[in-house]
């Protein structure tokens, strides 16, 4: 069965907002009863951290080539002191390269932890299509009961000129995030949430245009990644880590 899974997001909530207003919208934010409403915010989590650091964020980012570079939501790495890379029980420093005009940024870490994104020559999600986006600190628990094919839907009822509109209930540590399809392909990298079952993610063709103007080289295929069977949580795994922002 397809598990609609909450996730830890990387700090964006967006409450409630109407479809144009959705460019004003902010990060994720708690799991509220089913179709309530709620605030515009990121998918980050807050946590108060020792006297040091007045504010931690943990989100999700993901590896795009060998070198160690990673796509991650904007306002997950934003303002940091430090940014740190988790995977696996070990943890590096990163390096902040550079911020989009929309809501995704890329980091460095000194090598790739694991494997590299594919993405798609061309963007094919449609209406209904099943997708899957999860923040990296929910993955383990989700693959010790097997995985999930997907966990959210592409709306085709909203447009969005930048963004994949998905219904999804993910929540705090899943920004930055990459929205996988059937093939294992990046189809976007999540940003908020609008609604409580309504998520915006950064389309793949605004994301490679930004890499590529970083001079980042990245995979692109149209072939499958995985079989049509495989969890898509266990590919997430492979490419992704939680990124954890510390702020003064």
């Amino acid at each position: 069965m397809i598990g609609l899974a909450c996730s830890l997001a990387i700090g964006c909530v967006l409450d409630g907002v109407a479809p144009h207003e959705a460019a004003a919208q902010v990060p994720f934010a708690l799991f509220q009863p089913a179709r309530q409403i709620e605030p515009v915010k990121p998918l980050a989590r807050d946590v108060t951290g020792p006297p040091t650091v007045s504010q931690r964020l943990d989100g999700t980012a993901f590896f795009v080539d060998d070198l160690g570079h990673m796509l991650t939501a904007r306002h997950a790495v934003a303002d940091c002191v430090r940014i740190v890379v988790s995977k696996e029980g070990r943890s590096v420093t990163a390096r902040l390269v550079a911020l989009a005009a929309t809501d995704i940024a890329l980091i460095k870490v000194p090598r790739t932890l694991g494997l590299a994104a594919v993405f798609p020559r061309a963007t094919v999600s449609a209406a209904n299509d099943m997708v899957f986006a999860e923040a990296y600190d929910r993955l383990k628990p989700m693959l010790a009961h097997g995985g999930a094919l997907g966990n959210a839907f592409v709306d085709g009822t909203q447009r969005d000129p930048q963004h994949l509109v998905l219904r999804s209930n993910v929540t705090f540590g899943t920004s930055g995030a990459p929205v996988l399809d059937s093939r294992g392909l990046v189809e976007g990298v999540v940003s908020r949430r609008t609604t409580i079952d309504r998520v915006l993610a950064v389309d793949a063709a605004h994301a490679k245009s930004f890499l590529e103007t970083q001079g980042v080289r990245i995979q692109e295929d149209d072939r499958p990644q995985m079989s049509g069977t495989a969890s898509r949580a266990h590919r997430a795994a492979s490419i992704s880590a939680r990124v954890t922002c510390l702020q003064q």
